[in-house]
């Protein structure tokens, strides 16, 4: 990454006429404390209408707007502390000071004077920074916001602007202590605001306006507590010394003497609309009765973060308009009319596309889209960097930035070709979880943001009895995450890659309470087992059941059964992992297979047993622990056919069963258990150009008990 610009794309204004179109430009790269992000929603607000139309006159163009700008991290610096990859993030108005003089020190970056503005500011270096009109940013983990959890990021958007504005005066002023009386100055995108803002301070709101229109909603729809037309001398004089406070957020030109009449004695006007032009100002007003007028400019990191946890708290949002990308030019005319209830936010991820760039280029665009990841080329197994492509989203389908992703043996035996139907190249992975940055037109579970994840299958036929029963993983015609080959010759690709595109059926909703990297195996492992628990009935308190094998498979088994209420033994052929199973995994019993007088020991014990062992053993031992009508279920998956001792079977009414993975239905479900019970693999993190080192160890069973390719961090295309 070092040294090389990032694409990137947008809509920028040329010239002073304030129209704007595609344009493609440069962010840079992702620096040691930097964080680059998915844009995912901006926020319009009046100011980027007047820096298109340059009417402050040091616009230099092309300009990029946005300083409302949330979205998804899909990338952090080396020594990036407060951020990491799947983040939901904001951008307000700054992003970089000096942070050496006194405002800096004091939290005040917004008064710095060498601020860095989110857009449109002249940086050391001669170029211009753009804003979030736009695909990605990049900016210093210092001047990013941590988003609420429960706070929308489509409708919490304007908060970085129009809710700071009106939070930082409210509080600076001291106009936030509950009884007092505070007026708000117009009822746009920033008086809605402050007006919420306001009342979940305590206070009594007055909203002041020139539109008796407005009345209703602000009393009914906002909840403010009186009206009054500023036009109208009757209300205005009967309102006279009543108020402690006004916030004004008019920017259009407008007397101030009335609303200074309005303010108790002592009282404070300030103003956070900016005019184009000065106002008149009526000194002896304010000398008379010691009122005074200020002026407030956002707020500085600490005290923006300090708003949007305040916000997320009392349930603060704007009222917002959504639009496209392309509407954004009818929505500046309609903006400087005041023709919006209350803020235009563009919805970026879903509709900002580069086809809109020129029609020359759709038929380039239309296609594929370019990807990056690790694939074997032949059965040497050896893998190393490959460019490809993924198709392009289409209406029903969640593109997702990769972040992590478990290696199952699985992959071992697919880029080795051990099983024989392997087609190189072979990019591995199907314990993929990451963060969605795009959506389909027509995809009604999942929006831009959400965590996800993907296992063993994208794609069935939809129509047969499996998949009718929720058990695509039984379709004849079931697409593998990786090595299948689709209707039109193209083979899938998983996920030890940047990115992946999946039909919204086949992704998993990622429970927020369940970590992203640790969890990922729960999407081949944990499904594993849990399936076949559910359907053969070993999923009853109670029960006493074996684990054939301790290791990514099994080590999960184990906890599944617990959770479920059983008693466990684990059975290996290796007593050095008896102390683990007992005291670290929490198992019942241990038993090792190579001894005979313990297996004779257990001998009729156990209802089931899920056998997680891949390689070639004999089963004839592990059928004698069973008691009459026991099961044994085999999940890990052996190369060659094992010997099968049909008169052990017959004699105890004994079963031999397979299971492989679930369905979606049963994967979800899998996961929100997973979820409540704390179930969690015990994996070792590792760097994508780790792998090949990783596969080797895995053969030999060297890991406990699942590798986890850190790929949101580690995957670059300079490797």
């Amino acid at each position: 990454m070092a040294g090389s610009s990032v694409k990137a794309f947008g809509w920028a204004a040329r010239d002073p006429s304030g129209v704007l179109s595609p344009f493609d430009f440069s962010r840079r790269p992702t620096r040691d404390h930097d964080v680059q992000f998915k844009v995912l929603y901006c926020g319009i607000c009046h100011s980027d209408l007047h820096a298109i139309k340059n009417e402050w006159g040091f616009s230099t163009y092309p300009v990029v707007p946005g300083h409302e700008i949330v979205g998804v991290v899909t990338e952090v610096g080396s020594k990036v502390q407060k951020f990491q990859v799947g983040d939901k993030v904001g951008v307000g108005c700054l992003v970089d000071s000096c942070r050496k003089c006194d405002q800096c020190t004091n939290n005040l970056e917004n008064y710095c004077p060498q601020t860095v503005l989110t857009y449109n500011t002249i940086l050391p270096d001669g170029t211009v920074t753009y804003g979030g009109y736009s695909d990605i940013m990049v900016v210093d983990e210092d001047f990013a916001i941590r988003w609420p959890e429960n706070l929308p990021l489509d409708k919490g958007a304007p908060l970085l602007c129009a809710g700071i504005t009106t939070y930082s005066p409210l509080r600076y002023y001291g106009l936030d202590k509950p009884g007092l009386h505070i007026g708000v100055v117009g009822l746009g995108g920033l008086g809605h605001v402050a007006v919420k803002f306001a009342k979940a301070f305590g206070t009594k709101v007055t909203v002041i306006s020139t539109s008796v229109g407005k009345k209703k909603e602000a009393l009914e729809g906002l909840g403010a507590d009186t009206f009054l037309v500023s036009r109208d001398p009757a209300e205005m004089k009967a309102a006279a010394g009543s108020l402690d406070g006004i916030i004004d957020t008019v920017s259009a030109q407008h007397p101030i003497e009335p609303l200074l009449s309005l303010l108790k004695p002592h009282g404070k006007m300030i103003m956070v609309g900016a005019p184009e032009k000065p106002l008149e100002l009526p000194v002896f007003s304010l000398i008379m009765t010691r009122k005074m007028v200020a002026g407030s400019m956002i707020g500085g990191l600490k005290e923006t973060q300090e708003m949007i946890d305040f916000a997320a708290k009392h349930n603060i949002l704007p009222d917002v308009e959504m639009i496209s990308m392309d509407y954004v030019n009818t929505a500046m005319e309609r903006l400087a009319k005041a023709d919006v209830k209350y803020r235009f936010v563009i919805d970026i991820g879903k509709t900002l596309k580069k086809e809109e760039k020129e029609a020359t280029s759709s038929c380039e665009m239309a296609g594929s889209v370019k990807a990056f990841g690790w694939a074997a080329k032949d059965p040497s197994g050896v893998l190393s960097p490959l460019d490809f492509s993924r198709r392009p989203t289409g209406d029903r389908d969640v593109q997702i930035k990769v972040l992590y992703c478990g290696i199952c043996h699985g992959d071992l035996h697919a880029v080795k070709n051990d099983f024989g139907f392997s087609t190189y190249p072979v990019l591995p992975g199907h314990e993929i979880t990451g963060v969605v940055t795009e959506v389909g037109s027509k995809v009604q579970k999942f929006r831009a943001g959400d965590k996800v994840g993907v296992g063993t299958i994208v794609d069935s036929c939809r129509k047969c009895d499996q998949c009718a029963n929720n058990l695509e993983n039984y379709c004849p015609k079931a697409v593998l995450t990786y090595g299948s080959v689709l209707p039109d010759g193209t083979s899938t690709y998983g996920g030890y890659s940047d990115i992946i595109v999946v039909d919204e059926d086949f992704v998993i909703r990622w429970p927020e309470s369940l970590p992203m990297d640790k969890g990922a195996p729960l999407l081949c492992a944990g499904t594993t087992n849990y399936s076949p628990l559910r359907y053969y009935g070993l999923d009853k308190p109670g029960l006493h059941i074996g684990v054939a094998g301790l290791g990514g498979l099994g080590h999960v088994a184990v906890k599944f059964i617990k959770a479920f209420g059983s008693k466990v033994t684990v059975i290996s052929t290796s007593v050095g992992k008896k102390k683990e199973a007992l005291e670290i995994l929490g198992a019942d019993a241990f038993v090792v297979s190579r001894e005979p007088a313990e297996m004779q020991a257990a001998a009729g014990t156990l209802d089931g047993i899920i056998d997680t062992v891949a390689a070639h053993h004999p089963i004839a031992p592990l059928l004698s622990l069973l008691k009459p009508h026991g099961k044994l279920i085999s999940v890990g998956a052996v190369a060659k056919p094992l010997e099968l001792p049909v008169f052990s079977l017959i004699m105890g009414r004994k079963m031999v069963g397979g299971s492989m993975v679930g369905g979606l239905k049963e994967t979800q479900e899998m996961i929100d258990f997973a979820a409540k019970h704390n179930i969690l693999p015990d994996v070792e993190m590792i760097s994508m150009d780790y792998v090949n080192t990783a596969m080797e160890r895995l053969e030999k069973a060297d890991v406990k008990y699942r590798f986890v390719i850190d790929v949101g961090k580690t995957l670059k295309q300079s490797e």
